[in-house]
């Protein structure tokens, strides 16, 4: 807004810059004539400014010529100042779009100072897995998303080297059963306590018993959830009125497992005894109680109000008579899958020991099958486990009340899953995944393709991806997914040139150049990267082109086994699951000797 005080002092600078005008026009006047020829008068203005403490300063002898030449001078200097400014902001060459391809030298500053501190990505891609190592600008989460069909190198490029830095506790899927063979050498070299559940045959595995980790009756619910959502065939939930007594039904099971078993110490309660619990709660006689609701009413005695009870009640009150009849045959459906001898020794106790995978080296193998998902609701519960236990022990540390270790103890954890789709949808996933980041616990999701999260967690799957700050795509031929690379790699700003020629009498020919916007990398580029290239995403950063890690130039790869022939180095286990098999494992049968009825009388 001009005010009069601004007027004021533009017309008092005018007059000022006429004078100035003026004077000068009347100086030149003075220059003594040479006879030189100096059409521009460049020479007289020389003279002036070399005189100018000689000449007066003060001259009021107005001419039409001076003050003409002043108010000449006053235009050229208000034009300059008040002349329209052209205030659009520029980018040339960036028009449609500024991405490109990063180089090596742009990732560097994520790596760490010691190569063994860092997670590999691709051949000359590397993150380093503890920021307190890094410089802010470079401080991202460690949780990934990996992309990658069968055979296009998931297990040997990416998570074999990644076992093989040994720079932190791995919880590891292992779908082939043959990675904890081919670098179980290795981290056993550095010192690693490894633990295998073998979701496959059920057996030589080490066992997970879940309520070894539950602490209070919360957990009932996250169990009960997280076995439901694990056992079901399909997507359609059926009625509301059913799966609800289905629920109540077995928070109520595992509830009174929890109290008798846990809180009362009366024995080690494993899932397998809800099956026995459902097999007993029919009643023979219309008229008695069956043996599942005398130990209902036992428990309330011992326990009054307890929650077990509650929701025992409230099943028995609202569910009663043939609905109860319907309620059980899916239950007992669902939990049948216990009555097998080899799933009830897997979950009888606990031998994986969670509780110290953040304090002492560990590598955990999960073997799960590939085709029968029959089981694999035990890995299921057990990363919903993990979920909730592995936090709160780091909370415990970090903040300092932890009797025995402190936050320098902690180790990192990382989880690496490859097929993720296999394990169905891990209640609280997505919670976990944006929160475990300061416990010093990461993820990667290896998946086939973006279909694949999904269909598990339908409006969720965003979510993930926005929480991983690398994306590592080796290959697919999923439309979705390579589009959604696309996106990721951006657009650029490309030049393209469009020539024209006339064939008339004259002739003439004319080429045009235009910039214009393009994909870095269309749908169809993003499907035809090379067999063994790769494309690394890293949030905040251009996408990176690469050629996938090489294991075998790792400086640990004469750790590694290759097949069951190289039988130094080909790692084998022996994880007794009942007391037979513990006998059999401690006694030296070598030394044992075969004796007959006879000696055994005498001895007797």
């Amino acid at each position: 807004m001009v005010t009069k005080k601004t007027v004021k002092l533009i017309l008092l600078l005018c007059f000022l810059i006429i004078y100035i005008g003026h004077w000068f026009y009347k100086s030149t006047l003075l220059y003594p004539d040479t006879g030189e020829l100096d059409i521009l008068g460049l020479n007289r203005l020389s003279w002036v400014f070399g005189h100018l403490t000689q000449l007066p300063l003060i001259d009021f002898g107005f001419t039409l010529t001076s003050l003409s030449f002043g108010l000449g001078l006053c235009l050229i200097i208000l034009f300059i100042a008040y002349r329209p400014k052209d205030t659009k902001t520029y980018r040339t060459g960036e028009e449609h779009g500024s991405a490109r391809f990063a180089t090596v030298q742009d990732l560097i500053k994520f790596r760490d100072k010691e190569p063994q501190n860092d997670m590999i990505l691709s051949q000359n891609a590397r993150m380093g897995l503890f920021n307190k190592r890094l410089g802010f600008a470079v401080q991202l989460n460690k949780n990934g998303i990996v992309f990658g069909p069968p055979g296009d190198g998931k297990t040997r490029n990416l998570v074999k080297p990644n076992l093989m830095q040994a720079n932190a506790s791995f919880v590891t899927t292992d779908p082939k059963g043959l990675l904890v063979h081919e670098v179980g050498h290795l981290l056993k070299e550095e010192g690693y306590d490894i633990k295998v559940l073998d979701l496959v045959t059920l057996s030589n595995s080490s066992q997970f018993n879940v309520f070894h980790y539950m602490t209070s009756e919360l957990d009932i619910d996250r169990v009960a959830e997280s076995i439901i959502n694990g056992t079901k065939r399909s997507d359609n939930k059926g009625e509301d009125f059913w799966a609800q007594a289905e629920a109540f039904l077995i928070r109520a099971l595992i509830g009174y497992l929890y109290f008798d078993g846990k809180v009362l110490g009366e024995f080690e309660p494993h899932l397998g005894l809800v099956a026995d619990l459902l097999r007993k709660l029919k009643r023979q006689d219309p008229e008695e109680a069956s043996e599942v609701e005398q130990l209902f009413k036992k428990l309330e005695e011992r326990l009054p109000g307890n929650y077990a009870c509650k929701q025992f009640d409230l099943f028995m009150a609202n569910f009663g008579g043939q609905t109860l009849m319907s309620v059980l045959a899916v239950t007992s459906a669902r939990f049948s899958v216990f009555d097998h001898d080899a799933v009830r020794n897997l979950i009888r106790t606990d031998t994986l020991e969670m509780e110290t995978w953040q304090i002492r080296k560990t590598a955990v193998f999960i073997a799960i099958p590939e085709t029968d998902p029959a089981y694999n609701f035990i890995a299921n519960l057990l990363f919903t486990t993990m979920f909730r236990v592995l936090p709160n022990l780091a909370d415990e540390i970090l903040q300092g009340r932890h009797p025995q270790y402190g936050p320098k103890d902690l180790i990192h954890l990382r989880l690496i899953l490859d097929e993720f789709a296999q394990l169905g949808k891990i209640p609280y996933f997505v919670e976990a995944l944006s929160s475990v980041r300061s416990r010093e616990i990461s993820i990667w999701a290896i998946v086939q393709a973006i279909n694949q999260l999904k269909t598990s967690y339908r409006d969720e799957w965003q979510t993930i991806l926005n929480n991983c700050a690398s994306l590592i795509y080796l290959g697919t031929q999923d439309e979705d997914t390579m589009k959604y690379c696309s996106m990721r790699a951006g657009k650029q700003t490309i030049a393209t040139t469009s020539s024209g020629q006339t064939y008339s009498q004259q002739g003439s020919s004319s080429v045009n150049v235009q910039s214009n916007s393009r994909d870095l990398m269309t749908p169809d580029e993003i499907a035809r990267i090379g067999v063994d290239e790769t494309l690394v995403f890293l949030a905040k950063q251009n996408v990176f082109r690469d050629k996938k890690y090489n294991p075998d130039t790792h400086e640990k790869a004469h750790l590694l086994a290759d097949s069951p022939e190289d039988k130094a180095r080909w790692f084998t286990y022996k994880f007794p699951m009942t007391d037979i098999d513990e006998w059999h494992l401690l006694v030296n049968h070598e030394d044992s000797e075969v004796v007959d009825e006879d000696t055994v009388k005498k001895v007797a």
